[in-house]
């Protein structure tokens, strides 16, 4: 696996030089309810990120991820720490211009942190018009979001919920308390059209006016089998979109 974090200089240079993409693992500090930790979100996205520079070879390098999004939404939960979208915005742009230096000019980044979704998407605009750089952006949650949806039952769900902490369970079991896993609180009352997973409406929800716990869903059905379902389908279609990035197909 080519690791840039793990690698002295002359091997960078080669790994880079044979390199055609660049993966950047991205989350969030954010509070996950009563049963997973703060750095879910990251760890999720990192241990996707390492399976894919795995299987991708010398065609890409793993960058060091960043295990802090935009996640003022939870600052009712203490504990959370967040960034503001401009510096959000300047650290993927400023990663992925070092890369461009270097010779790579394509960039994914694995994210495991839905707020930070407009950033990265704002910052992909950017470094194609003004340089010429190409960022895609992946999730696991969208990747598997039809196998997701035919397999919850909760009105409510994509944060701490059944689906994710199975992901959780196989991807980065340390995030887990499965011993803290209990009843779900009842949902807050929402306008009408504007709680997740799918709003019709864009409203700005502060999670504690969406679940007094801070978590969605209920985690009592989570299980390693749900996990490995969600985890088989989006990771199939993250590397299939890889390859072809890469130039390896297509």
């Amino acid at each position: 696996m080519n690791e840039i974090a793990r690698m002295v200089t002359d091997e960078a240079a080669a790994a880079m030089a044979r390199a055609t993409i660049a993966l950047l693992p991205i989350g969030s500090t954010e509070q996950h309810g009563r049963h997973l930790t703060y750095d879910t979100d990251f760890a999720i996205a990192e241990a996707f990120a390492r399976r894919l520079a795995g299987d991708l070879g010398e065609t890409a390098v793993l960058c060091p991820g960043l295990p802090y999004g935009l996640s003022e939404h939870h600052l009712g939960f203490a504990g959370t720490l967040t960034l503001r979208p401009a510096t959000l915005l300047g650290v993927l742009s400023d990663v992925a211009e070092s890369l461009a230096q270097a010779g790579i000019r394509r960039v994914v980044v694995v994210n495991g942190h839905g707020g930070n979704v407009d950033a990265v998407r704002l910052a992909a605009r950017g470094l194609r018009r003004d340089h010429g750089i190409v960022m895609a952006h992946l999730m696991w949650a969208g990747l598997a979001a039809d196998v997701i949806a035919g397999e919850i039952g909760s009105e409510r769900y994509g944060h701490a919920c059944e689906g994710e902490t199975s992901v959780g369970m196989v991807l980065a079991p340390q995030v887990v308390r499965a011993d803290r896993i209990g009843e779900p609180g009842t949902p807050l009352p929402v306008l009408p059209h504007a709680a997740p997973p799918a709003p019709r409406v864009d409203l700005a929800l502060p999670y504690h006016l969406l679940s007094g716990t801070g978590a969605l869903g209920d985690a009592r059905h989570a299980s390693p089998a749900l996990g490995e379902r969600i985890v088989a389908t989006a990771y199939a279609r993250a590397l299939e979109f890889a390859k072809a990035f890469a130039g390896e197909e297509g």
